[in-house]
């Protein structure tokens, strides 16, 4: 009776395993978003083919936000930084990694913190009465990319090694999405998209 009450959790190594995919499909999001943005053949571009490219990074923008959002919830059952990192602790983490981990992952809440509040909150998962839904990715760009870049990173250290990530798009088409983005500059930024948060990271 009392065993049949227990509480069951996840593996780490399930959770890890999850949360490889769910940073892989952000960064495709990401190299998507930063390639059409780039509107190669832009002379040659109709109006409507130009709009419509517009709306879709708006798209792409508001999947990347609640990609991000999401590495970050703590409910109990979803895939998270914060639920592998309980996984881990139930596990045996040691007392330093525990500590190390814990500020990391600190860092990457007060992070997306604003992703969460000026954008998810406002008018992606919810809408405010006095929010307008127009698409803002040239006027009020959402600025993703230390998020992004720290999630990347993050893994990495909860994982204890680096993480491949390729985008297969056919037996003969491979990307190496960390090294295609750290290559990547977005708004003429100084900061590449993959691998910013490094100090970070290596502290």
């Amino acid at each position: 009776m009392l065993s049949s009450m227990a509480k069951e959790y996840d593996s780490s190594e399930i959770i890890s395993e999850g949360l490889k995919q769910d940073v892989l499909w952000l960064l495709i999001t990401v190299y998507s978003y930063v390639t059409r943005r780039r509107f190669e053949g832009l002379g040659k571009m109709s109006r409507e083919a130009f709009v419509v490219d517009w709306v879709l990074l708006e798209s792409a923008v508001r999947d990347i936000v609640s990609r991000l959002t999401a590495l970050d919830d703590d409910t109990r059952n979803n895939r998270s930084f914060q639920t592998l990192f309980a996984a881990l602790k139930r596990e045996g983490l040691d007392s330093k990694r525990t500590s190390d981990l814990n500020r990391k992952i600190k860092t990457y809440r007060a992070l997306v913190n604003d992703l969460k509040v000026s954008h998810r909150n406002r008018y992606i998962a919810h809408v405010n009465t006095n929010v307008a839904v127009v698409p803002r990715v040239f006027d009020n760009p959402v600025a993703f990319e230390a998020a992004a870049s720290m999630a990347v990173n993050l893994l990495d250290d909860i994982i204890g090694s680096k993480v491949e990530y390729i985008f297969s798009m056919a037996s003969d088409l491979k990307v190496d999405l960390r090294q295609a983005l750290s290559n990547s500059s977005m708004e003429d930024k100084e900061s590449s998209i993959v691998d910013t948060m490094n100090e970070t990271s290596n502290d």
